[in-house]
């Protein structure tokens, strides 16, 4: 009897494959169940390997009749294993459904579908195209192969249209469409326009949804009954029997980024995956990236362009604020206040836009400066007053509020600082009769939730919308005109080298949800520092000027994108140990290739009772970057001086924070 090897990927924390052997032909892609020390693992046959003098242990079980990814899908894992030096098993894990990572689960193949006829050759679509947009979906439309493209337009452009048009000339030709949205908030109202035009073809993947739900949407893109799906990262690589288009919205989104386990970036990922079975891919963004503006000026990405707004409607205009010795009232200026009044007088609606969830970030004692922290975290807790806790944003614990200081006994207890709720709690006696929205993590918890606010907003009139990032990314609100920012200076003061470019998308994004109807629109950034001159350069409301500018300091100071980053983390119960690891990691790698930062706490430097300390490495190709940590990664791995063993440890490739 014949007996055939291959390598399976296991999801355990080991940069490799392990051979087994079977006596029946098994083709890569396809479940198979292992015996792993003492553990039976589920396991992905990723190769098939001629011989070996190894001892190999057998394969117990062959689960699925047929691969459920191909061969093609393996190649992109393998590449994402390679780049971001994870484990392949781990990989191959994250993107499977939860009901297929168990042996009991038998996975059903499905026949692909044949939907040609279900599409009309004349469909009427619900939108009449303006002469920059029809000029867009010809350009994308006549794509062949590979080539990313940007998808440049100002907010209110019609993006969304012109993707609609994109996904219909697939469906045309019997192919399927993934989009990816950075975050859950954006699904619903993506999810309502492509579906208001293609029906059932259409489905939504997500991390709420229930893994039985996850489970049947993840068959039906498979087998082809679902052509076009609409998901954030973990949507990436679904598997479809014929991808013909990826269209990634809101590309320069760090939601993008998965910041713990496997570390990757979807939007890169999509792109792989496009070069490799080349397909198009679109990157959509009124703010687009740095990456991508670099790569769209070293001609490696195309570019089309929506400068105008489908309404034909002027963008908002821009006011800094100066809230230098202003009295203000829950971080709101006096001239805001009045701004805000003036516009419900006006019937319409206006946002403020505050980054910062709960009541208040500091609870402190007037009289020994005492200040609440999490016993886990080096966070100060947020006062939310509605839950009546006190709560680390961290590590998301919770406790009561006390009425003396815990340190002095004195009743001089006060708060610090504005939040969502208190800006809530503030403009509900200000504006008694008005309709009061707000968007935060804690208001959307409930199913539903979210769709709820957004009807509500969009079915009223005149109102105020308070949120935070969720607020401003991707939705419309027709009959907003002023737009406030509250706490914009973070941006500026940070010592996170992205929070500048960030700040500018937020500002950009923001001020993009108002002046939609009359083009009579206010955005008034309050700041302390007006004369900024990043803050300056986004007053013209021009982001690729700002973008501009900003690549020029990059360039100046060879920060990414005109080099490339990674981050070694450690997390220990003492600091002193990630120190130790760190520093014994720094004679693994070549110095002359690059430049080394660290060790350093990170700026979080303890959460959930570690600490956290990382060493950044910078280079000035992805290429010597990419040698270097494959060297790091091997010799910590082989550590004989187990000293690598005393910490957790991983590598961040493209980290987006420090």
């Amino acid at each position: 009897m014949s007996k055939f090897f291959y390598n399976v990927a296991i999801a355990v924390p080991l940069r490799q494959a392990f051979t087994y052997h079977s006596n029946q032909s098994i083709t890569p892609g396809t479940r198979v169940a292992v015996k792993f020390g003492r553990t039976n693992k589920l396991g992905i046959v990723t190769e098939v390997i001629n011989n070996t003098d190894i001892k190999t242990k057998p394969i117990h079980m062959v689960v699925d009749d047929l691969p459920v990814f191909s061969k093609t899908e393996l190649k992109i894992f393998k590449w994402a294993s390679d780049y971001y030096l994870h484990p392949i098993g781990e990989v191959i894990g994250s993107f499977l459904p939860t009901n297929l990572r168990q042996t009991k689960n038998i996975f059903e193949v499905e026949t692909i579908i044949d939907r040609r006829k279900i599409i009309e050759t004349n469909l009427e679509f619900k939108t009449k195209l303006n002469s920059e947009q029809v000029k867009a979906v010809e350009f994308l439309n006549n794509l062949k192969g590979f080539l990313p493209t940007l998808l440049y337009g100002v907010t209110g452009s019609g993006k969304t249209e012109v993707y609609i048009r994109c996904i219909y000339e697939q469906l045309l030709n019997n192919k399927s469409v993934l989009v990816l949205a950075p975050e859950i908030a954006l699904t619903p109202q993506l999810e309502s326009r492509v579906r208001d035009q293609f029906g059932d073809l259409v489905g939504i993947y997500h991390s709420k949804m229930t893994p039985s739900a996850r489970y049947k949407t993840w068959k039906k893109f498979r087998s082809g009954e679902i052509k076009v799906m609409i998901g954030t990262r973990s949507a990436v690589m679904m598997p479809a029997p014929k991808l013909g288009l990826i269209i990634v919205d809101e590309e320069h989104d760090a939601s993008y980024k998965q910041q713990e386990g496997f570390k990757f970036s979807a939007r890169d990922m999509a792109i792989k995956r496009a070069q490799i079975i080349k397909i198009p891919i679109i990157l959509g963004s009124a703010t687009p990236s740095l990456r991508t503006l670099k790569l769209v000026k070293e001609k490696k990405f195309a570019t089309i362009r929506l400068t105008k707004r489908v309404t034909q409607k002027s963008p908002p205009k821009f006011t800094i604020l100066d809230i230098n010795d202003v009295q203000l009232v829950s971080g709101l200026a006096p001239q805001a206040i009045d701004a805000i009044r003036q516009t419900l007088n006006q019937k319409k609606q206006a946002m403020i836009f505050i980054n910062r969830r709960g009541f208040a970030p500091q609870f402190i004692c007037s009289y020994c400066e005492w200040k609440a922290m999490c016993n886990s975290c080096d966070s100060s807790l947020v006062f939310h007053h509605q839950a009546a806790r006190l709560i680390c944003h961290r590590c998301d614990s919770a406790f009561g509020v006390p009425v003396n200081c815990p340190s002095c006994s004195k009743a001089q207890l006060s708060f610090l600082g504005t939040g969502t709720e208190q800006l809530e709690e503030t403009l509900r006696e200000l504006f008694p009769k008005t309709s009061i929205y707000r968007m935060d993590r804690d208001s959307t918890t409930k199913a539903g939730s979210l769709e709820t606010i957004l009807s509500e907003i969009n079915n009223s009139e005149t109102g105020i919308l308070i949120g935070t990032q969720m607020l401003i990314k991707g939705h419309d609100f027709p009959n907003l005109e002023l737009v406030v920012t509250v706490d914009v200076d973070q941006g500026i003061t940070s010592l996170n080298s992205s929070a500048v470019e960030e700040m500018g998308q937020q500002l950009i994004q923001v001020a993009g949800r108002a002046g939609r109807s009359d083009g009579n629109a206010t955005v008034l950034v309050q700041s302390r520092y007006v004369s900024d001159q990043n803050l300056l350069q986004l007053k013209s409301g021009n982001y690729i000027n700002f973008a501009k500018s900003l690549m020029e300091q990059r360039q100046a100071t060879n920060q990414p994108p005109y080099s490339f980053e990674a981050v070694i983390r450690a997390s220990s119960p003492k600091a002193q140990t990630n120190i130790e690891m760190l520093t014994y990691a720094k004679q693994f790698i070549d110095t002359s290739k690059c430049m080394l930062i660290g060790p350093i706490p990170a700026m979080q430097s303890k959460v959930r009772g570690s600490y956290h300390h990382h060493l950044v490495i910078q280079a000035d190709t992805r290429i010597s970057l990419n040698k270097l940590l494959v060297h790091l990664s091997d010799s910590l791995i082989k550590d004989n001086n187990n000293i690598s063993k005393k910490v957790r440890w991983s590598i961040n490739v493209d980290p987006i924070e420090f």
